[in-house]
Formats: C-alpha cells, structure tokens, sequence
C-alpha cells in the first residue's frame, strides 16, 4: 500500500548570494558574493525561502517524505486507516507531516482513547535536523500527547538521504515506546496530586510569563471539573495549551506548536515523579 503522491512539496534550489553596493569610481553598481552563505529558493516561483551557511545540506522533502513513509509500510507498524496531515511554516522553510495510526488505538480511561502518532519534521532554514517524534492524539479533545525527549528519532544534522533500513528500526522502537507510555498513561487518571504541586508543574512550564501562568491555570481548573484532581487532569492541561493555545502569527503556528511540545517533554518527568511518589 503506499499513500498518493504529495503535491504539496516543492522542489528548493540553492543559489549564491549576492550583496550589492554603488561603485562611486566611475558611478557604477557592482556586486559582491557572500563568501560564508547561501540562499535557499523555491524553483518554482522564485521566492526566497531561507539564507543558511555554505555547509548546510539541503533535504529535499519530495525526495525524503517518499523514503520515510517506504519505512512506515515496511516496518511493523500497522498503517490500516493511517492518516496523513502536512503543513508548513515560515514561508515553506519548515515542514510537519502527521502520520496517524487508527489501528494503535489505547484506552487510558473509559472512554477515553488515544491513537498512535508520528511526526516527519524538515526544515530549509537549519532549524529542525531531519527527523520525527513519537506522540500520540487524544480523541476527546485533539490534544497532541507527547512523549519524552529522548523517544524522539532525529536522522542527523541534514545528511545527503535517508536510510529507509535505520528508519524502520527507528519507527519500530517508537511503537514499542508508545505502547509503554500508553501503559503509564493508565495510571495518570487514578494518581491524585495537590493544588501546590500542580502549580509547581504549571509554573515550570510557564516560566516568569504570566500570562501562559494565566491560561494554563484556567485550563486545569477545566480539566480538574472534568477529569478530577489527578495526574491525567494535569498531562492533558500541558498538552491542550502546546496543541490549543492562541498563537500571534497563525501562518506560523504549525512550528510554534512543535516548539511547544518540546517545551512540555522538558516538564515530564517532572509528572512521572509524582506518578511515582503518590
């Protein structure tokens, strides 16, 4: 089975980069090479994409997106049903493609139910290396649970291709984390914490900004009359802000929200100590 051909991706060109200055010998315009950079450049409309060092290797996501999901059909994960979703950010220069699999489907509590999901991450402007998350998608609400840093894939720092063989290793041991996490995720809704520790987990997430403070504080009182005051009601309450929260630039919001995930997979552990406390 493969999935239909992706049109959204355009081929990207690498071009010199020049600066331009006036020559006042002889009032001519000349122009000067950038020694150290380069420009990255949509080949079919000619937009400039991103300027990055001479050394950066550009991944092509035509050529890349087809190889990660040759992987997904060769590996033992079962793609019956598998969703894909891709968006991108900051002018093309940063693309997310979500893979999501009906068929791992977990129960956490009764009723509620999450479906495994894997995230293809590439970027032209050296922000993302090549790689993928493990996470997983909360039916109830949409929330994008994610799993630990360390559970996450990464292909290297934009090497030449991708390896399908060493991506399927890679994508079998997500499955195998997941359904870890999934089993953890179980205990969340019977293990009960204290006003003073949740605000603890809110506040390590929010930092000195108080207005994240502000939102996830009415966001767990949301969860806690919902859910009750447990482990649960406050891992859906980091979730729903880094999948719902109210982004200024919405063209962008697809890499603000990985850039938050990331954000809530530093706090986890932090949940599990109390998960392993209680």
């Amino acid at each position: 089975t493969k999935m239909v051909e992706i049109k959204e991706f355009a081929t990207v060109e690498e071009r010199p980069l020049y600066t331009y200055r006036d020559e006042f010998e002889g009032n001519r315009w000349g122009s000067l090479i950038a020694p150290k950079h380069k420009a990255i450049v949509n080949a079919e409309t000619n937009q400039l994409i991103a300027v990055v060092g001479t050394g950066y290797n550009v991944v092509q996501n035509n050529e890349a997106v087809p190889k990660y999901e040759e992987a997904l059909f060769k590996s033992k994960l079962d793609t019956t049903g598998m969703q894909r979703k891709v968006s991108s950010s900051h002018d093309g220069a940063r693309t997310v493609v979500t893979y999501t699999f009906p068929a791992h489907e977990m129960e956490v509590a009764e009723g509620d139910n999450m479906y495994l999901q894997s995230t293809f991450l590439n970027s032209y402007d050296g922000t993302w290396k090549l790689g993928s998350l493990l996470g997983a998608l909360r039916l109830a609400c949409t929330n994008g649970q994610v799993v630990h840093d360390s559970y996450s894939s990464y292909f290297g720092k934009h090497t030449k291709g991708l390896d399908v063989d060493d991506v399927v290793r890679k994508l079998e041991r997500s499955l195998d984390v997941y359904m870890d996490n999934a089993e953890l995720w179980r205990q969340y809704p019977k293990t009960q914490v204290s006003i003073a520790d949740s605000e603890r987990i809110l506040e390590s997430l929010a930092g000195t900004n108080k207005k994240t403070m502000k939102i996830l504080k009415e966001t767990h009182t949301k969860y806690v009359l919902e859910m009750g005051s447990n482990l649960w009601a406050l891992f859906n309450t980091l979730t729903d802000w880094s999948s719902h929260a109210k982004v200024r630039k919405e063209s962008n919001k697809p890499s603000i929200i990985i850039n938050r995930q990331h954000k809530v997979r530093k706090v986890l552990p932090l949940l599990d100590n109390l998960r392993l406390v209680a």
